[in-house]
């Protein structure tokens, strides 16, 4: 559903077809390819030629994977809407009521989401490399860098740029010993998949932060942890469910590194604080 809303080199023709599809549901899962093409003003061969363009077999290899997203949208059609989650005339203490609702439903989704045997190898390969360079756009980018200000705590050097052009040149200066963390919700995004194709080339370890699905970047990953994914890419408020989902299983990462060294990182921390934290002066009462 994610590619179809993207269009990435659609043709008009299969821009109608994917509008259709998305605006029909379970109607499309019922229909053959002839029904479908009539449906769509569009012929059988441009719709498998739409199927084999986000990376499907054909049309019945479509119907069975897009079965199974519906699915997993309908299973959460009774929850809050993560596109829309209040109203215009809703009062300010139901919205603050509905975001709160919102947080809880997204964390729960997000933790069935979690392999911990992925989880283990990603938090030991992190935290056995002092090499980590982090990859994202947009509200990615500020998950990233809420992660990079709490490693540079415990000591770990995370490199992420922000400057139009210099992920893309710290992806080709890359190398085996560092490791590359991905986060993309779509796991379409261009740039970041051209990214991933460089870090393969050069042979760096690939850690993958993305939507559930058969998205692009998810076939370059070595290791991937999913966000949660009711989110759509376009049709929404904001991206609230995807920043809290982000969020989270970056916290969960930094929490097991942190946890592997817990008494050190503590000490450090409070000594760190004691000696630079300006609120806190030594001639202050306050001591804890």
């Amino acid at each position: 559903m994610t590619q179809l809303e993207f269009e990435l080199n659609f043709s008009h023709s299969e821009k109608e077809i994917g509008r259709y599809i998305l605006n029909n549901g379970n109607k499309v899962l019922n229909m053959s390819v002839k029904e479908l093409a009539k449906e769509t003003y569009t012929s059988p061969a441009t719709i498998v030629r739409l199927c084999k363009k986000i990376g499907l077999e054909g049309y019945n290899d479509f119907k069975i994977k897009y079965s199974a997203e519906l699915q997993y949208d309908h299973h959460y059609s009774d929850r809050i809407d993560v596109n829309f989650p209040f109203h215009k005339d809703d009062s300010q203490s139901t919205i603050c009521y509905k975001l709160a609702n919102l947080t809880q439903e997204v964390i729960g989704d997000t933790i069935q989401l979690i392999q911990f045997d992925e989880l283990n190898k990603i938090v030991d390969l992190l935290y056995n490399n002092q090499n980590i360079d982090i990859y994202g756009s947009g509200n990615s980018l500020l998950a990233a860098l809420s992660f990079q200000h709490k490693m540079t705590r415990i000591q770990r050097n995370v490199n992420l740029k922000i400057i139009h052009g210099e992920q893309a040149f710290m992806s080709y200066n890359s190398t085996p010993d560092r490791i590359a963390m991905i986060i993309s919700y779509s796991g379409e995004t261009n740039e970041l998949i051209k990214i991933a194709q460089v870090l393969r080339d050069k042979k760096t370890p690939i850690i993958v932060l993305t939507s559930i699905g058969d998205n692009r970047l998810s076939h370059l990953a070595d290791y991937i942890l999913n966000i949660g994914s009711r989110e759509k890419i376009f049709s929404k408020i904001a991206p609230f469910a995807s920043q809290i989902s982000m969020e989270y299983l970056l916290n969960i990462i930094f929490s097991c590194i942190f946890q592997k060294d817990y008494e050190q990182n503590i000490q450090n921390k409070i000594n760190y604080d004691k000696k630079n934290d300006d609120r806190h002066p030594l001639s202050s009462p306050v001591t804890d």
